[in-house]
């Protein structure tokens, strides 16, 4: 770090201005959390007030079943979320909404320029993240999951995140992590992962990506265009990447002119 530079509270990186503890990615991934703290809110008390499943009356007496308990787990997180909130505003001279978590983190939010010269203020980024990220995990369990691949190299547990979520979280060592970015990278890691030529092409006709056939691309195996990336040990059949059959596929007259085709769309829609 250059002498003179102020350490971000936000991060192990330099505020890159002067009078400033929070640089401004850091800032503005802040009045990111703060924008969607009242959606996540109204979403986490809607959670909590909901009647858990409960067993069902015994016999047929007629008599109503005990009405279940509150999600208290949604309520302790929401509770969390209130007293983060309302703490760090208390810490502004300002006078603040008081009691009011939706009002709080709006108002939060036009106080940005003096919270950035708080050296509190990469605390607030972080615990207002953690209480999000917390509160989005408790909302809606019994939804729908999808799977997001193994957590880690160190971690053999897998991730996870409810259907059209922004988190998702390791039941094994409780890491969380951007769905969005870690979807982006399992895309990229597809790319390159092995498989035999007719799976392949199946997916690449199937995602639209290349409009090829296996015939055709055993023809481009045969004139040497399209190489095996491996050898599968068992069947002793080649193994590919999709990267290198798209390739192919691009480097083709017919290839060409879907690309063509596909960036006179972009432009269009531009």
């Amino acid at each position: 770090m250059a002498a003179g530079q102020e350490k971000c509270t936000g991060g192990d990186h330099p505020t890159n201005a002067q009078g400033v503890t929070l640089c401004h990615r850091c800032a503005t991934e802040l009045e990111a959390d703060l924008r969607d703290a009242p959606f996540v809110w109204n979403d986490i008390q809607t959670t909590g007030a909901r009647l858990d499943v409960g067993a069902a009356s015994v016999g047929s007496s007629g008599h109503k079943a005990p009405r279940p308990a509150a999600n208290l787990d949604a309520l302790d997180k929401a509770q969390t979320l209130r007293v983060i909130l309302g703490g760090w505003a208390s810490q502004l001279p300002q006078l603040h909404p008081a009691n009011d978590p939706v009002k709080t983190a709006l108002w939060l939010i036009t106080q940005m320029p003096e919270i950035r010269k708080q050296p509190w203020a990469g605390d607030l980024k972080q615990e207002l993240r953690d209480a999000l990220n917390a509160c989005r995990w408790a909302t809606d369990r019994a939804a729908e999951r999808i799977s997001l691949g193994q957590c880690s190299d160190e971690c053999p547990g897998i991730m996870t995140a409810i259907a059209g979520g922004r988190v998702a979280k390791c039941r094994l060592c409780d890491s969380v992590d951007d769905v969005r970015a870690r979807q982006q990278w399992i895309i990229a890691e597809a790319w390159h992962v092995m498989a035999f030529l007719p799976d392949i092409v199946r997916w690449l006709r199937g995602s639209g990506h290349a409009k090829i056939d296996v015939n055709k691309a055993n023809v481009w195996v045969h004139r040497g265009k399209l190489e095996p990336a491996a050898c599968d040990m068992d069947t002793k059949r080649p193994l590919y990447t999709p990267a290198d059959v798209l390739a192919t596929y691009r480097a083709t007259p017919m290839g060409r002119r879907d690309v063509a085709a596909s960036q006179k769309q972009v432009e269009l829609v531009a």
